[in-house]
């Protein structure tokens, strides 16, 4: 009898968001974003601009050159991805609020 337990499935989700602060993402809204992904498990890469980044990265996301109207995929895989990614939108969504 074999009882080896399979591996958990891992979960890989994308959501097309607006970048709508003004200012895009420069280096302090791109902090809010690193530290927002930064407490998931799941890996969240940011494509915009025909780049593709890593959300833990400010370098990543800087050079990216992201403004605000711009639309960027955000795809989070792992354990975590729905609520990474539910985090990831609200986060964005604060920005302009925050005066970012």
């Amino acid at each position: 009898m074999n009882l080896k337990k399979e591996p958990p499935a891992i979960t890989a989700l994308t959501r097309t968001l607006k970048v709508t602060n003004p200012s895009g993402l420069h280096a302090r809204p791109t902090s809010e974003i690193v530290r927002c992904a930064m407490r998931f498990r799941s890996e969240i890469t940011i494509e915009a601009n025909g780049r593709r980044c890593s959300a833990a990265s400010i370098m990543d996301i800087m050079t990216a050159d992201i403004r605000s109207g711009t639309e960027i995929v955000v795809t989070a895989v792992g354990p975590d991805a729905e609520k990474a990614l539910d985090a990831v939108e609200v986060c964005l969504g604060e920005l302009e609020a925050k005066g970012l």
